[in-house]
């Protein structure tokens, strides 16, 4: 009985130094992971938060001035490397997508220009799979991390097929996630953000499908009021 005793003795100390020895040396788990206290990436008033690189549908649908769907990534994120997995950096790599749904308001001629209002929401995901420019949805196969109301302002040049737009996205709601080895969330619910974009309209190949377009362009913060 007594050596059964020892023997239990034993197998408890050896446990207890188990542990220890886990906790001073840092050994992670996925239980710590998620314990990691989320780095806020601040949205700073005119500081460059985020760089983008998207493509855009509109379509006729609700009548009678449609809506549009833009969707592609993120190729900078202010004060966060390895925005891409791997090579080449494009949306096969990129490891933040994004997607945006908005319906036309308004539309207004005024010379070659063409000036439409949009509102809608705008989504950040983490993404799961290469996204793909030909499957639209790629872009929003992974994890909502960000959501803002969106305020959209695009004018279009009818004669040279190019166009500029100006957003004004509110942040509804915002989550931490893992990244790496660190936990980050983009901004807080209520901040704000502008983004400017330069774009061309073209037509796919082998179709007449709505008017369609390539831009680029980056976000900076807006000033809380």
């Amino acid at each position: 009985m007594r050596e059964r005793n020892m023997r239990v003795d034993r197998m408890v100390t050896t446990c207890l130094v188990l542990v220890f020895l886990t906790s001073f040396l840092g050994v992670d788990s996925p239980a710590l992971a998620g314990d990691l206290d989320p780095h806020n990436i601040q949205i700073g008033a005119d500081q460059l938060m985020l760089e983008v690189v998207g493509e855009v549908i509109n379509s006729g649908a609700p009548a009678p001035l449609g809506s549009s769907i833009q969707f592609g990534y993120v190729s900078f994120l202010h004060g966060v490397d390895g925005i891409f997995s791997g090579s080449p950096a494009d949306e096969t790599t990129a490891r933040i997508t994004f997607f945006t749904e908005v319906n036309t308001t308004r539309v207004t001629s005024h010379g070659p220009f063409s000036i439409v209002l949009r509102e809608g929401t705008t989504t950040l995901f983490l993404n799961s799979s290469p996204a793909n420019f030909s499957i639209p949805d790629s872009f929003r196969s992974g994890t909502p991390i960000q959501v803002s109301t969106i305020h959209q302002q695009v004018i279009v040049d009818t004669v040279e097929r190019t166009f500029s737009v100006v957003n004004l996205n509110t942040i509804t709601s915002a989550r931490s996630f893992l990244f790496d080895d660190s936990r980050l969330q983009i901004g807080k619910t209520g901040e704000a953000f502008r983004t400017s974009l330069q774009g061309v309209l073209f037509v796919r190949s082998g179709g007449t499908p709505p008017p369609t377009g390539h831009f680029a362009g980056y976000a900076v913060g807006v000033e809380k009021r």
